[in-house]
């Protein structure tokens, strides 16, 4: 076999590998966060909702307002989506657990988000009054919300600051969709000019990189870039055209999107290790019976492909699909599609594999003719080698001076090997990073194909089939490099045993496939 194929395929098993490994130390474990206390929880020193509508309507003064402790008020929200708790201060989320996400694959209890990437009443209103930060308590007409089918509802807050500024929170609920059209207003109803700072705050226990080496904590999206905030970055701030920002990890993200692409000034802050907040920030200027209202979209669940793509406001981005996002989007997309049909992503993943071999198939054909007339030149080869083994460079040239003159390509068997490296990355980003194929069952003992196959069964049956390839693919007249490929069946086994099993699926097919291929070829005849 010709030196240049034995580097290629050398490289081609290291990539394969290594690229797990090399993942996990580029991005280092993290230790587990532990919970921000910084934030203050609702009690006793509270303004109630009823005196802050009394301030609004001049019966009491609103710093008189600002001294009387209340307790919180709820108002739950149920959808066939999710179970979300919304309290009057601040009109923030308090917790929202979605109904179609498991904690893990044996473990009922249902994802509460909120804990995750949204904590500590994210998503609250709160205002700078000259220099002071002031969270609003609202009232709360409507106690629950029930929605099923095509439902909407409103949610409708209102209050008053210290300033006598009546501000005003309402959310849109949709029974069959994550986001939540929200509007923040604001009415002058004194007899001078206001001017306050309006903040929509998110906040989370979490900062850097997870243990699997994804990101999660605050995350920007502007016209220009998208940034992901480094643990060692306390705090950036920008004013710029914001498309949306919020806290993310792997799986599920918390994002403030404005409806409208307009200048906002944010900032994004990783206090201390293991907390992150990210704020929406936006002046209100009013004069005497002045009105201001800015409308946005509350997002708060998990990072599905389709769902966030179907904003159109880049939205997508927060999925992190690596160095090979380029490819490994379009194969989401493609499983996403068969599996909508099809109700498996196992039979997904498997029809996109018939996909991938029918169009590499010309070159595959190539590649196993290639092979073929390379094992048919190796007499020719060898008395070449022997008859220069004094004299490499002139070795060299008369072996090139052959392969053109058979129109041989002494790189052409491995292409289809090198070719598959960027598939195979992109597949193993795929299944690690989108939540779709989280949890994500097969047949039979195989339940979860981001996990690894628990009996080690399919790797077995890849290196089977691998091993049944290379005894059909044409070998080398050298002993040493026969012995050597055949035990990259061996090899490949060992490398696939704690991969993913939708990885290994895709692999054993692919094999099965092609020797499928290679039989058709090899029993079709040559053309002279």
């Amino acid at each position: 076999m010709d030196k240049k194929v034995w580097i290629a395929l050398i490289l081609s098993m290291v990539v394969i590998f290594f690229y797990p490994y090399l993942i996990k130390w580029y991005y280092p474990e993290q230790s587990a966060p532990a919970v921000s206390t910084q934030e203050a929880s609702v009690d006793a020193g509270i303004p109630s909702a009823q005196q802050g509508v009394a301030a609004a309507n001049g019966t009491i003064s609103p710093k008189a307002a600002l001294s009387a402790p209340v307790a919180e008020e709820l108002t739950i929200v149920e959808t066939p989506l999710y179970k979300a708790v919304f309290t009057n201060a601040g009109g923030a989320i308090k917790s929202l657990e979605l109904k179609n996400y498991k904690q893990g694959q044996n473990d009922p209890v249902i994802v509460n988000v909120a804990q995750k990437v949204a904590a500590q009443n994210s998503f609250r209103s709160q205002f700078d009054v000259n220099g002071v930060i002031e969270t609003p308590v609202f009232s709360s007409p409507k106690k629950s919300f029930n929605l099923t089918g095509a439902d909407k509802a409103e949610l409708v807050y209102t209050g008053v600051l210290s300033n006598g500024l009546a501000v005003e929170k309402k959310f849109v609920f949709s029974a069959d969709a994550y986001f939540i059209q929200t509007e923040a207003a604001a009415f002058n109803k004194t007899a001078t000019a206001v001017s306050v700072r309006s903040d929509i705050v998110i906040s989370a226990p979490v900062s850097g990189k997870d243990d699997t080496g994804y990101h999660q904590g605050p995350i920007v999206k502007t016209s220009k870039e998208l940034t992901r905030q480094d643990e060692d970055d306390r705090s950036l701030a920008g004013s710029s055209k914001l498309k949306w920002l919020g806290l993310e990890d792997k799986y599920f993200l918390a994002a403030i999107v404005p409806v409208t692409e307009a200048h906002f000034s944010w900032l994004t802050e990783v206090p201390s290790v293991g907390s992150s907040r990210a704020t929406l920030q936006f002046p209100v200027n009013l004069a005497p019976s002045g009105a201001s209202r800015v409308a946005f979209t509350t997002f708060l669940g998990p990072k599905e492909y389709d769902t966030l793509l179907g904003q159109k406001t880049g939205l997508e981005e927060a999925i992190e699909f690596g160095w090979f996002d380029w490819m490994a989007k379009p194969f989401l997309v493609v499983l996403n599609f068969f599996d909508r049909y099809l109700g498996n992503y196992g039979i997904a993943i498997i029809v996109l594999t018939v996909i991938i071999k029918v169009l590499f198939y010309p070159l595959t054909k190539k590649s196993l003719h290639s092979m073929r007339d390379m094992q048919k030149m190796q007499p020719q080869m060898a008395a070449l080698k022997e008859k220069h083994k004094g004299d490499k460079e002139r070795m060299n040239k008369e072996l090139m001076e052959l392969y053109k003159r058979h129109k041989i390509n002494p790189v052409g068997g491995c292409l289809p090997m090198v070719l598959q490296i960027p598939v195979f990355i992109a597949l193993y980003e795929v299944l690690y990073v989108a939540i779709e194929l989280r949890h994500a069952p097969f047949f039979l003992w195989i339940t979860d194909l981001s996990a690894k196959d628990p009996y080690y069964i399919t790797p077995v049956l890849m290196g089977a089939t691998m091993f049944l390839q290379q005894k059909m693919t044409p070998s080398a007249v050298d002993p040493a490099q026969q012995k050597i490929m055949m035990l990259m069946p061996v090899i490949f086994t060992f490398m696939f045993l704690n991969f993913p099993a939708g990885l290994v699926l895709y692999w054993l097919v692919n094999n099965v496939l092609s020797i499928g291929q290679q039989y058709f070829v090899y029993k079709t005849p040559a053309k002279a």
